[in-house]
């Protein structure tokens, strides 16, 4: 069972990869690679005892940052295939506008 600071760990290192990706594009299979980390790693989290985390605050600034990830790492994905952007695009609209309502703490 992962713990809440190795959930962290990978998520900054997701994080950091996509970030890289902005700046250096990456391949497509390494893209695809990130967005499966993304959803083991949201798997991982629904799935932990949320042991490590000092507050629910903490545990949804997570959650946002992993669907985020999740959400981009499709994003990127698809751009490179030329897919379509549509719905992962409309998806990651809707989280933004969430946190924006008073949903987060983001």
């Amino acid at each position: 069972m992962a713990t809440i600071q190795n959930i962290r760990e990978r998520l900054e290192q997701i994080e950091r990869s996509l970030f890289q990706h902005s700046i250096h594009p990456i391949p497509c299979s390494e893209l695809l690679r990130l967005r499966q980390d993304a959803l083991d790693l949201k798997e991982d989290f629904l799935n932990s005892s949320f042991i490590g985390a000092e507050t629910i605050d903490e545990l949804e600034d997570i959650r946002f940052s992993i669907l985020e990830v999740e959400l981009s790492a499709h994003i990127f994905a698809s751009e490179a295939m030329y897919q379509n952007t549509e719905e992962p695009m409309r998806r990651l609209n809707d989280l933004y506008e969430s946190v924006s309502e008073g949903g987060g703490n983001q």
